[in-house]
C-alpha cells in the first residue's frame, strides 16, 4: 500500500471496508442459493418431461420410507381399493387459471398401507359449496399418478358433510386421521375420471433463478469496484484540498508591485 492511500487504514475506512465485505459475502451466498434452486428446478423439469413409464409404487414409495428427492414428479402405478369414507376436499385450489376444489381419496394397498390419490380438480360454481363430483369407483382399481411431496403444515382440518376439508395436503396433518399408515407422498391421477380435470403439469421457471444468481454475483463484484472508486475519489479530494492549502499559504508571502511615486515620469511616455 503506497503512502498516498494510507488513509484507508483510518477507522472510518476500516468500518466501510468491513461493511463492504459483509455485503459481498451475503451477495455471494445468495447467488449460490439461487443457482442451487435453479439446478433443482431444471432437474425437476427434466424429470417431468422425460417421465413416460410409470414405476411400481413400492419401488418409488416403499412403506415406512421417506420420499427420495430424485423421485419427486416421477410417475408411479398403484393398485388398491379406494377408502371413500375418508375422502378429503382441498378448498381454494387453482388449476389452469380456474378456482375450485381438488378431491383426494386414500387408496388402500395390498399391504394395508394407503396412498393419498388426488383424483382431480372440479371448478367452483361460486356458491361457496363443493359441487357434485364423480364418486370413487368401487372394487380394486389401478391408478397412474405423478408423485408430489407433502405440503407444509398450515391451517386446520374441518369435517363437513362427512368429508375432511383442508387447504393443504400435508401428510403430517392427516396421518392421525387414519387407522393405516400413509405412504410418504401423494400422487395426482394423470387420467382422472370424467367430470374431473387433471392437475396442470408442473413447470418450474429455472431461468429466473439463474438470472437472480447472476444478478447477485454482479452485486458482489460491484462491492470492491465501488470501494476502489470511493478510495480514488477521496485521494483526489485530498490532493485538491492540499493544493488549495498550499496556494493559500503562499499568497501572504508574495510582494505586491511597487506603486509609481506621484510626479514621476514614465520613461516610455
Amino acid at each position: 500500500m503506497t503512502q498516498r492511500y494510507r488513509f484507508v487504514l483510518a477507522p472510518r475506512w476500516l468500518a466501510l471496508t468491513a461493511a463492504g465485505l459483509v455485503v459481498m459475502v451475503v451477495c455471494v451466498l445468495l447467488s449460490q442459493w439461487q443457482w442451487g434452486r435453479a439446478v433443482q428446478r431444471a432437474a425437476a423439469n427434466e424429470v417431468i418431461q422425460e417421465s413416460r413409464v410409470a414405476a411400481p409404487v413400492d419401488e418409488v414409495l416403499p412403506a415406512g420410507e421417506s420420499l427420495d428427492d430424485d423421485d419427486r414428479w416421477t410417475l408411479v402405478e398403484a393398485t388398491g381399493v379406494y377408502d371413500t369414507e375418508h375422502e378429503i376436499v382441498l378448498r381454494a385450489q387453482t388449476n389452469n387459471g380456474l378456482n375450485g376444489f381438488e378431491i383426494v381419496t386414500p387408496l388402500v394397498l395390498e399391504d394395508g398401507s394407503a396412498l393419498l390419490v388426488d383424483r382431480g380438480f372440479v371448478p367452483s360454481e361460486s356458491t361457496g359449496h363443493v359441487p357434485e363430483y364423480p364418486a370413487a369407483p368401487a372394487g380394486e382399481v389401478t391408478v397412474t399418478g405423478r408423485v408430489y411431496e407433502s405440503e407444509p403444515e398450515g391451517g386446520s382440518i374441518a369435517e363437513v358433510d362427512g368429508r375432511l376439508e383442508s387447504r393443504r395436503l400435508s401428510l403430517e396433518m392427516f396421518e392421525d386421521r387414519y387407522d393405516y399408515e400413509l405412504r410418504a407422498a401423494w400422487v395426482a391421477d394423470i387420467e382422472p375420471a370424467e367430470g374431473f380435470t387433471a392437475l396442470e403439469t408442473p413447470s418450474f421457471k429455472d431461468w429466473q433463478n439463474y438470472s437472480y444468481a447472476v444478478q447477485w454475483a454482479l452485486f458482489a463484484a460491484m462491492v470492491p469496484l465501488g470501494w476502489v472508486v470511493l478510495a480514488r475519489r477521496e485521494r483526489r479530494d485530498r490532493d485538491e484540498a492540499a493544493k488549495d492549502e498550499a496556494q493559500k499559504a503562499a499568497a501572504p508571502g508574495e510582494e505586491p508591485e511597487a506603486a509609481e511615486a506621484p510626479g514621476t515620469l514614465n520613461p516610455r511616455t
